[in-house]
């Protein structure tokens, strides 16, 4: 008997790998080449991987978050400082201009400094009201919105175990509820809610992040291309 939830666990693993493995794989095989990002992608595919949907929801916000304030802070050194600085020193004014700063602030400046298009700006406000302000500030009314569930008004009986309950709320449906406002099936349509939307959300934003990187390499290369080469070693020595 103790064993049951373990088990249960081990059942659910084997429906949820493989397919959602198909789903990911791409994304699971293939890093960004910065290890500042590429720790977050690889947890929240195993995530993905093994069904916990609202936990990759939670880590795609950090990735999100992270990912702006990275990317901003690399461009910054590209183009404002001295390849020639010390190890300890090498990302520290870059690190200290961005780290603080707000996630709508952070979509705005990767807007206006080109890292992200306009259309991608629009999109990452839309996640940050949707999935970073929602989950990680547990703001129930920003995740079910206005959304209602046909639902049967009823009276809980004395010993009635919560599936019970569920099972006699579920049935015949005679009414309508507004979700936010109903405490008792937010736990199970929040988990409901995550596993039809956390694999598209982390897709759209490693879109974004993988368009953000190649934006770097390329002002890596033209950095590189630009930097004066040493003097070639005469022929004659």
């Amino acid at each position: 008997m103790k064993d049951d939830r373990i088990n249960q666990f081990i059942d659910e693993l084997n429906q949820t790998i493989a397919p959602n493995y198909q789903i990911t794989k791409e994304i699971f095989n293939r890093e960004y080449g910065y290890p500042e990002l590429d720790p977050l992608r690889d947890e929240i595919c195993k995530c993905l991987i093994c069904g916990l949907y609202q936990a990759a929801i939670t880590l795609t916000n950090h990735l999100l978050e992270s990912s702006l304030k990275k990317c901003l802070a690399m461009k910054y050194k590209i183009e404002h400082e001295n390849v020639q600085l010390e190890l300890k020193d090498a990302f520290k004014k870059s690190i200290e201009k961005y780290d603080k700063m707000e996630l709508n602030m952070t979509i705005n400046q990767a807007c206006s400094q080109n890292l992200i298009s306009k259309t991608q700006k629009k999109r990452l406000h839309k996640f940050r009201e949707d999935f970073r302000n929602a989950f990680s500030h547990a703001e129930s009314s920003k995740i079910f919105k206005d959304l209602s569930i046909p639902v049967n008004i009823l009276s809980i009986e004395k010993n009635e175990g919560p599936e019970d309950v569920m099972k006699k709320f579920f049935s015949s449906p005679n009414s309508e509820l507004t979700i936010k406002d109903f405490l008792p099936i937010q736990g199970i349509l929040q988990a409901k809610y995550a596993q039809i939307t956390a694999i598209p959300y982390f897709c759209a934003v490693d879109k974004i992040i993988r368009d953000m990187v190649a934006i770097l390499d390329n002002l890596i290369n033209k950095k590189q291309a630009e930097s004066p080469k040493p003097p070639a070693c005469p022929d004659n020595l």
